[in-house]
């Protein structure tokens, strides 16, 4: 993609972010105060702010420039794979998400390692699934800043990235120092507006200039990026749907919701958002048949903004992408900070809480971008096992749901064992059928939280919906 000039495309790009500015601003009124208020919203999101907070934070910068860049480099394996997570995951939260509120709301918990603490009575548990949680949600932020880099490097060719990336970075600590979550409520209504809109406008033009004939693309670019088998992207497929219930943010947005009604609504109109997906489909295909100059395929979405959209308006475009990637981080930040000020760190009030969570804000985002500049490949290999590891919560959650006979000791054991089976399956190159080792890993988990269950039961327990009875 060449570099988009023009101090039209800047003008617009500025002005976007600026308006996002104004938009956390007004976010803090009607703000309350404490812990809870800042990182969870009070539980006092509306049913829109919590549906585009919810449904419309699913789709991140991933969604704009890596979908589009898969589907270019001729990934089919790939567009299965994300098609049949994004359409599970929907009934998978609605059926789980309200639970999860009523579980959350039984304890007053604002993390996951806040529940599991105040249920089993263990601290070690807590800060085992804390500090687990903390290191797999450090790639997403570097994810993140990945894509804002290929964003800021084409609107901005002249300025160095550190710098540009700096500046990405304080907008998002703005977003979070202004009014924590409520921030990112507010602003995720503005980036799924220019989201939608951006990829529609660009869908549409590049039907509108379908070409007949097809430019030949060079086969570097051509080469398949996601080589899926069947046996993998089914499992990868189940193991997503079900660990997306089970991200640190995605709880804390479950939290801000109202009620258990407000869950179920939004995920009875989270497919609606699927509409974006053929036409970033066709968006690429358009690319790749007019031949447009793309380094890389992540680039094609942008490559085809800049080749039918006037200045201003590509401007827009850019600032939609780089949008996407901000409030992710955002709620990322927002998810971390209380992990550690909560569950790692213990004793501190609620002001402590909240001055901690601007530090662990700012080392997250320098940490992030950092490892998007380096592209550290550690980096990368956490961000495949993200959900290998995220989901393996689910079974002590379910197991608190339905049973007072679990121990935290049995929970521990199912996930430590399920963190060997997939360490061990990854580093010894076993195919094991292609089956995704994260459900390896989840179907050992359930068989040992089983078994220590029947072996060493809980005497004073109560499962949560005997609670809530």
């Amino acid at each position: 993609m060449a570099p988009a000039r023009g101090a039209g495309v800047i003008a617009a790009f500025v002005a976007v972010m600026a308006l996002s500015l104004l938009i956390a601003l007004w976010a803090r009124r009607g703000a309350g105060q404490g812990p809870r208020a800042f990182f969870v919203a009070g539980g006092q999101l509306g049913a829109i702010l919590f549906f585009f907070l919810s449904v419309g934070e699913t789709y991140s910068i991933a969604t704009m420039l890596g979908f589009p860049g898969g589907v270019y480099a001729g990934g089919e394996g790939f567009v299965v794979w994300f098609f049949g997570y994004i359409l599970l995951a929907a009934p998978v939260l609605a059926v789980l998400g309200p639970w999860i509120w009523r579980a959350g709301n039984l304890y007053g918990a604002v993390t996951i390692p806040d529940f599991f603490a105040a249920h089993f009575n263990s601290r070690l548990l807590e800060r085992v699934i804390a500090l687990g949680a903390i290191a797999l949600l450090v790639p997403i932020g570097t994810m993140q800043f990945a894509g804002i880099r290929l964003v800021l490097g084409a609107l901005a060719p002249g300025l160095p990235m550190p710098l540009l990336l700096a500046g990405a970075g304080l907008v998002v600590m703005a977003y979070v120092a202004l009014a924590g979550l409520r921030a990112a409520a507010f602003v995720a209504v503005l980036k799924d507006a220019l989201m939608l809109g951006a990829i529609l406008l660009v869908g549409a033009l590049a039907l509108l200039h379908w070409p007949i004939a097809t430019t030949p693309v060079a086969t570097a670019t051509m080469a398949a990026q996601v080589p899926v088998t069947l046996p993998f992207a089914l499992s990868t497929i189940a193991v997503q749907a079900l660990g997306f219930a089970m991200i640190p943010q995605n709880w804390a947005f479950l939290f801000a919701a109202r009620g258990p009604q407000a869950i179920v609504r939004a995920q009875a109109a989270a497919p609606l958002y699927m509409v974006m997906f053929p036409l970033l489909m066709a968006v690429a295909v358009f690319a790749r048949r007019m031949g447009l100059p793309v380094d890389k395929p992540d680039f094609v979405f942008l490559a085809a903004a800049q080749h039918l959209l006037p200045g201003w308006a590509l401007g827009v475009v850019m600032a939609a992408v780089v949008l996407a990637g901000m409030v992710i981080l955002s709620s990322v930040c927002l998810a971390i900070a209380p992990l550690l000020t909560r569950n790692v760190l213990p004793g501190l009030d609620g002001r402590a809480q909240q001055r901690w969570a601007q530090g662990v804000t700012a080392l997250f985002i320098a940490l992030s971008a950092a490892g998007a500049m380096a592209q550290v490949p550690l980096l990368a290999m956490l961000n495949t096992v993200f959900y290998f590891g995220i989901v393996q919560t689910l079974p002590g959650f379910l197991a608190a749901l339905w049973t007072g006979r679990v121990r935290a000791g049995g929970v521990l054991a199912g996930m430590a064992v399920a963190a060997l089976a997939i360490i061990g399956v990854r580093l010894a190159g076993i195919s094991a059928g292609g089956i995704n080792p994260g459900l390896i890993g989840l179907i050992l988990n359930s068989v040992v939280l089983t078994l220590v269950t029947l072996m060493f039961p809980r005497r004073d327990g109560h499962s949560v919906m005997a609670m809530l009875r």
